[in-house]
């Protein structure tokens, strides 16, 4: 396995803004704690170091800027299985890891709903829930690290996102081990393994193929809304990296200002690269994409990419 890779300062300083951490004070978004919504059932504890005794409890709070629950302090990583029915299903398998800026899980339109999706159309799918950088409980922690991450100057925050990149991209490893592990098991070939990440899961999903570890390693990957500028992850890229699907609004206010560097660079290297750039949908549109915008077609286009790879068996 190569040594851990250091993240690329632009693109993890960028990862942050999307948690909404360095808006603004007028900016900010409303935030309030909610109940824990239900969970659905089958949740693998995946290894990992034992949490730390003082660990704050998992919290669950929404914003008026989404709309949508998100789960703060994640401690034990587990990974959900959705599973198609033997009739439906392909073969093909795809681990999803959601976002939040490595403070916080956007667990369902990057989760649960994508895998919902997938399931579906015949594809395992699998959600990561990873373990994120510690707050203080409830919708007041969240705004206290977003206050003391603004105070913290450009190397401090370097140094948080760093530390919150390089244990999600642990768990997604042990992640892709287990689901390789018990591919027959659960009707998954496991040649045909992906991985697909929104915002910082898509910076987990770029670390988890740089790592090039072949007991991880995805047949291929899908960040979404994650930066796709040099560098958003620093460090080599393998040679022969997988086969990369990359979907992204031009109107993101975070990553859609780029040189797109990283697919020239994908390329050098042996990696095919197929990117669809939306001209609206923003930040985080999730599954099914945003209302009114083009990036609702994604997960129609990234279907139709899997079955012209062949990832979808003979479908």
């Amino acid at each position: 396995m190569r040594k851990a890779m250091r993240f690329g300062r632009r693109g993890v300083l960028a990862a942050l803004w999307l948690a909404c951490s360095v808006l603004p004070a007028a900016a900010q978004p409303r935030r309030w704690d909610i109940e824990a919504p239900p969970q659905p059932p089958g949740a693998i504890v995946l290894k990992t170091s034992a949490p730390p005794a003082s660990a704050t409890p998992e919290t669950w709070t929404m914003s008026n800027m989404d709309n949508v629950p998100v789960v703060q302090n994640v401690t034990v990583p587990t990974l959900t299985p959705f599973l198609p029915p033997p009739g439906k299903a392909t073969g093909a398998a795809v681990v999803i890891a959601p976002g939040g800026g490595f403070v916080l899980l956007a667990m369902d339109h990057e989760g649960w709903a994508v895998a919902k999706w997938l399931q579906s159309q015949g594809v395992a799918a699998f959600v990561l829930k990873y373990r994120v950088l510690p707050t203080e409980p409830k919708a007041a922690g969240l705004d206290k690290a977003n206050a003391a991450f603004s105070a913290a100057g450009p190397e401090g925050r370097l140094r948080r996102i760093a530390d919150g990149a390089k244990i999600a991209t642990q768990d997604a490893q042990e992640a892709m081990r287990v689901v390789r592990a018990r591919a027959t098991e659960w009707g998954v070939d496991p040649e045909r393994i992906g991985f697909m990440g929104f915002s910082a899961g898509a910076i987990t999903t770029m670390g988890l193929a740089l790592a090039d570890d072949p007991a991880s390693r995805p047949a291929f990957i899908a960040p979404i809304y994650g930066g796709l500028g040099a560098p958003l992850v620093g460090g080599s890229i393998p040679q022969n990296p997988p086969p990369m699907w990359a979907s992204q609004a031009a109107d993101d206010p975070l990553f859609g200002k780029t040189d797109f560097a990283l697919i020239p660079a994908w390329q050098a290297k042996g990696g095919s690269v197929e990117l669809h750039l939306y001209e609206k949908g923003g930040h985080g549109y999730g599954y099914p994409g945003r209302p009114g915008t083009s990036t609702t077609q994604w997960p129609a286009d990234f279907l139709a990419w899997m079955r012209a790879r062949g990832f979808l068996g003979g479908q």
